[in-house]
């Protein structure tokens, strides 16, 4: 049967086959990639190469060492603005035991399965497509279900804490409407800022990374010269009756996780079988110390642990520098916020986009700018989300991201396993040293800590998680049957779709080695 018209079996919408593919299924596929794959013969290639996901972009606009590390670097950490509670929950001594630590346990296997994965299959779409080909579509959707909704849930924090900044730096007040039209400019910036591109999102969000944690360099500097007493570092809550241990690990989870988003772009990499590992092991160390200094060097500069709530940092910053430093601060912490929010909706957008190239949603959301290569219509629909979600307030987004940060995190390490058992042989640019054996001991913490996070969440979220994952099933299900009944939106494929009546992207480009312009050798 043609790809359009697949035969309606109950065995092809089964989410819980015992192999990955059926055998109408596994028919239905390869017409699927035969076709896809004569398609690709009849584009001209790229001038220097394409993605990993072999999108036939040129090869100066993909993303370096540099620009990869700055879009790690606030998918997951984004500086140490708004973690400053942490050292009120349970004191200085199980802060800086836990950032030291942890990261170990948890962010750096995260981080070296998302490389391994990504470097074997480079293509956008991260878990999505690769729990997709580790065991069968429900769970390739269901993996990018998971992130999107994590994604969202992330995105909604940020309009609120960044207006907040913008309102202490301004020392004004604003009435709920007034907020959440300031909210709206937020995400209409962050929006107009992803449609230049991942290239423009990437060199950004590097040279931010930077610019942001100056003032924070400048309180450890002056920390280094000017504290004698370091007895603070050994001081813990643990017997004071407001300790919030739960709240340290969800902080911890919250701040240390995210490493796992940028799979989704796998597919805009330059070289990725060398650009990912290197720029992965940098922004885990980078953004491991990047919490851990500043709030080392904070309990010391104000002991009083009471004080520490989320924008601190700046109040300390006025206790050593003043004014001027007060500000400054106030106006990187708002930065750091913005750009966070950029660098995730880059990556959120992809996962969609992702998702419409592999049919597990309409094609229509696959469909990107003809000459930014940004993925529109999956940035405003998660533009939409998002704007609906801030009025949320920040303890019930908190712990539903970190719920749905734990569903991807197991799914994409069981993904991480189940290809080493049934993809074998497919060359693998960058591997985790360890056999498959070895793989679960390596995993074995995020495992454990992943239960852990679970059983600590409160009964009204673990019924909404259950309830938006029972939503997530249902549409699985939904698209399904659509496009098996033949509606017009699930038909065709991502470079068919318009978007009131324009081509998008399809893959193909006009340049050749005589007219396009000298490239300057960079790794940005």
């Amino acid at each position: 049967p043609p790809p359009s018209s697949p035969p309606a079996s109950p065995e092809l919408l089964s989410p819980f086959s015992g192999s990955h593919l059926t055998m109408n299924r596994s028919e239905y596929t390869e017409i699927e990639r035969e076709k896809a794959a004569a398609d690709d013969e009849k584009k001209p290639k790229a001038v220097g190469g394409g993605g990993g996901g072999g999108h036939g972009i040129p090869e100066g606009e993909l993303l370096g060492t540099l620009s990869l590390v700055g879009l790690i670097y606030f998918t997951a950490a984004g500086g140490a603005y708004g973690s400053e509670s942490v050292l009120n929950s349970v004191g200085p001594l199980p802060v800086i035991i836990g950032h030291a630590i942890f990261p170990f346990c948890w962010s750096l296997p995260i981080g070296l399965a998302t490389v391994e994965l990504a470097t074997a299959y480079p293509t956008d779409g991260g878990v999505a497509v690769w729990a997709r080909l580790a065991f069968n579509e429900f769970w390739g959707f269901m993996g990018g279900y998971f992130s999107l909704v994590e994604g969202v849930v992330n995105l909604a924090v940020f309009p609120t804490v960044t207006l907040d900044y913008l309102l202490v730096f301004f020392r004004s007040h604003l009435s709920p409407q007034a907020a959440w039209l300031g909210k709206g400019g937020i995400c209409c910036v962050v929006v107009a800022l992803n449609m230049q591109g991942v290239s423009f999102v990437g060199k950004s969000a590097y040279l931010l990374s930077i610019l942001i944690n100056i003032p924070l360099t400048a309180m450890v500097v002056y920390g280094i010269f000017y504290v004698k007493d370091y007895s603070p570092w050994l001081d813990s809550r643990q017997n004071d009756y407001d300790t919030n241990w739960t709240f340290f690990l969800g902080i911890l989870v919250f701040n240390l996780s995210g490493y796992d988003n940028v799979g989704s772009v796998a597919g805009q990499l330059k070289n990725p079988g060398v650009t990912m590992p290197k720029a992965m092991i940098i922004a885990i160390v980078v953004g491991s110390v990047s919490f851990l200094v500043p709030l080392m060097y904070g309990a010391v500069l104000d002991p009083n642990y009471d004080n520490w709530r989320a924008g601190h940092f700046a109040t300390v910053g006025q206790m050593i520098g003043g004014e001027w430093l007060f500000y400054i601060m106030v106006v990187a912490a708002a930065a750091s916020r913005l750009t966070h929010f950029m660098a995730e909706l880059c990556t959120n957008a992809f996962f969609l986009q992702g998702m419409a190239d592999e049919r597990m949603v309409p094609p229509i959301f696959g469909w990107k700018h003809p000459k930014t290569r940004a993925p529109w219509v999956s940035i405003i629909a998660n533009f939409g989300v998002v704007l609906s979600m801030c009025t949320l307030s920040l303890p019930e987004i908190f712990e539903f991201s970190n719920a749905f940060t734990i569903a991807g995190v197991i799914l994409g390490l069981v993904t991480a396993i189940q290809l080493r058992l049934t993809h074998p042989d497919v060359p693998r640019p960058y591997a985790i040293p360890v056999g498959t054996v070895g793989l679960c001991f390596f995993f074995a913490p995020c495992f454990i800590l992943s239960v852990y996070v679970i059983l600590c969440l409160s009964i009204f979220t673990t019924s909404v998680c259950i309830g938006v994952i029972g939503a997530g099933i249902v549409v699985h299900f939904a698209i399904n049957e659509s496009r098996l009944a033949g509606w017009p939106g699930m038909q065709g494929t991502v470079e068919e779709c318009t978007l009131f009546g324009y081509e998008g992207y399809n893959g193909e480009t006009t340049e050749t080695p005589e007219t396009r312009p000298p490239q300057p050798r960079s790794d940005v």
